[in-house]
């Protein structure tokens, strides 16, 4: 299927699902955890120190980031960068699972900090999330806001805090313009410039084109980036309310029955850095200052949706 028509899936689906997405999926506490975790993380008159200067530098390290793109520039990227994706495995079809994902996905990210495009405007993200059919163990993001979450990894899970936690890192990689670095250090820079360029002129994406968002995925991310989101997604995923140690507990998940031989979690081993590690470093967080904040898991919630998966 040739790319312009994946994309128009994709955009026709998105439509559908927001339509379902006007009340967040629990507010479980919110409130109480975000101004908990504000005080506890903006100590010293607001400027905060160690973990807080690791948490909550958002704005100041992102501008740089997307000082080359518009959020309309970082929309047209996504949204092929979503089609390549897409051609690979398509979308579930199960209206109320993928509504359900959205709603988790969208309260979830209503909780970051927006960062600033080139322009020195805050880039408000058209976010949409979707569930692919793959039984891969993985999730995925896109510069502009597009998320995926395969129903290989749904099917592992069993909270809705563990759901919230592996959308919050990848909302992270949004936000913390990720992508945009990985394409950056790949030379692809140009290539990015190409899709941009092709959006706004409604031409078809070359075969190059396809293959570099390919080659971006194939490689994976900077260990660095993926601790990044890592923490950024524990904070995110907190201040919406849902139990801080949701992501920690999927990472511990991966740890114990996947691994590079498991054709379901070889892409996951092999671009990310191990997941036991990961565990242990927001395992940190969680004994530190995170330790006070407790929230919703919602575990017959999710429970009723991973059973429509089946």
């Amino acid at each position: 299927m040739k790319i312009q028509r994946l994309a128009a899936a994709l955009c026709a689906t998105s439509l559908l699902l927001a339509s379902g997405c006007q009340t967040n999926p629990a507010a479980p506490g919110q409130g109480g955890v975000l101004n908990g975790l504000s005080s506890a993380l903006s100590g010293n008159g607001g400027k905060g120190n160690g973990l807080a200067d690791g948490i909550r530098d958002v704005i100041d390290g992102t501008t740089a980031v997307f000082k080359d793109y518009s959020g309309a520039d970082q929309q047209a990227l996504g949204f092929e960068f979503s089609s390549v994706l897409l051609g690979a495995r398509p979308l579930l079809r199960n209206d109320a699972v993928q509504r359900y994902v959205n709603q988790v996905g969208r309260w979830v990210a209503m909780q970051a900090e927006r960062p600033l495009d080139k322009d020195g405007k805050e880039i408000n993200f058209a976010w949409r999330f979707g569930v692919i059919n793959s039984d891969a163990v993985n999730a995925y993001a896109t510069p502009g806001g597009y998320v995926f979450v395969t129903v290989g990894l749904m099917r592992q899970l069993n909270s809705e805090a563990e759901l919230a936690g592996v959308l919050a890192h990848e909302i992270a990689h949004v936000m913390r313009g990720h992508y945009l670095v990985a394409m950056k250090k790949s030379g692809f820079t140009q290539i990015a410039g190409g899709i941009v360029r092709a959006k706004a002129d409604n031409a078809q994406l070359s075969e190059a084109v396809v293959n570099a968002v390919r080659n971006i995925y194939a490689k994976g991310l900077d260990q660095s980036d993926e601790f990044d989101a890592d923490r950024q997604g524990l904070l995110y995923a907190a201040r919406a309310g849902y139990a801080p140690a949701g992501l920690p507990t999927v990472l511990r998940m991966y740890a114990a029955k996947g691994s590079k031989n498991d054709s379901n979690y070889q892409m996951l081993f092999g671009t990310h850095p191990a997941p036991a590690e990961r565990a242990a470093k927001l395992e940190t967080l969680l004994g530190g200052k995170f330790g006070a904040a407790t929230g919703a898991t919602n575990e017959a919630r999710f429970a009723a949706i991973r059973r429509m998966l089946r």
